[in-house]
């Protein structure tokens, strides 16, 4: 397996599962991939590039230290861009809110939250918004609604938990 920004978090662990501790200890944020409903869903989306931006790394960092783990040569690797943040659109305030989910709650539950993101979108009106919570930045999600055109977006609340907005066209 060649490890590059692209490479799924999930992939890796299933093929290096010996190693998911030592990932943990060089990033504690990892630590959720304890969790088996997040090691189920989330990191078989999250790529290497989306598990650097949640741990605030750079990727090129996370991929040489997934490759030593791997025992892969180091090699170079393509800097990506860093996605800028871009201001608060105005439709991300409270009074368009009409839902919010705790990503927490329904991991613990067995449920992948985009699972649940869609279906609670589908009983919004176009202009209203919703918000997940999380103890990370839901990078594949943001990615996924972005692919799709869905307006959306994230903002840190402090060490560790964010809230992302997510509005109905």
């Amino acid at each position: 397996m060649a490890i590059t920004p692209e490479t799924k978090i999930g992939d890796f662990l299933a093929a290096h599962p010996d190693q998911q501790e030592a990932l943990i200890a060089r990033v504690p944020e990892f630590a959720r991939l304890r969790n088996p409903v997040l090691r189920r869903t989330v990191a078989k989306l999250a790529t290497v590039e989306h598990a650097a931006r949640m741990a605030g790394l750079p990727t090129a960092e996370l991929v040489r230290f997934l490759r030593e783990l791997a025992g892969e040569a180091a090699g170079s690797v393509a800097e990506g861009t860093a996605p800028v943040e871009d201001l608060r659109p105005d439709w991300a305030r409270s009074s368009t809110v009409r839902s919010t989910l705790d990503a927490d709650a329904l991991m613990a539950a067995g449920e992948h939250p985009l699972a649940r993101v869609r279906r609670a979108l589908l009983t919004l009106a176009s202009g209203e918004a919703m918000q997940l919570l999380s103890p990370f930045r839901p990078e594949p999600l943001l990615d996924q609604f972005r692919q799709e055109g869905t307006p959306c977006w994230c903002e840190a609340e402090g060490t560790g938990r964010f809230r992302t907005w997510i509005l109905k066209p």
